[in-house]
């Protein structure tokens, strides 16, 4: 599967007032780090969403682990991996490190969710064309 990293400095609105990083900031990243591996593969969100007819690929589940305070000023990587990826949705898994150091675990299961025909209508999951099956698989 394919694998992309990300650096990212952690600023001042990232702590809390004992300096430590506020743990919801840690899913933003895990968001940063999926839409910079689409990026990676050629499918950058902006031109992907209308050209795939999608509204996007939200988060359908979510989980993570932190094992090591983030403090400010410190510069994150975020390593995200496809774990799998079936006909609708596809899970990444992500490690957020400072230097060796891993700060985090966490996943995401997403869904490839159409543009609804009319206003109002119910969204729904539809399959994930080939292409960018083959990429997020790395073929």
């Amino acid at each position: 599967m394919v694998e992309h990293s990300t650096d990212v400095q952690i600023r001042w609105s990232d702590v809390d007032p004992a300096g430590i990083v506020f743990y919801p900031r840690f899913f933003e990243w895990y968001d940063l780090g999926c839409e910079s591996l689409f990026a990676s593969l050629g499918l950058p969100w902006p031109e992907a969403f209308p050209k795939y007819d999608i509204v996007g690929v939200p988060i359908v589940e979510s989980g993570s682990k932190f094992l090591s305070p983030a403090r400010y000023g410190d510069v994150l990587t975020i390593r995200s991996t496809v774990a799998w990826v079936k006909t609708r949705t596809f899970r990444m898994e992500h490690e957020i490190s400072v230097g060796a150091r891993l700060c985090s675990t966490g996943f995401e299961v997403r869904a490839w969710v159409g543009r609804p025909a009319s206003p109002g209508e119910t969204l729904h999951a539809r399959p994930i064309p080939e292409d960018v099956v083959r990429r997020l698989r790395g073929a």
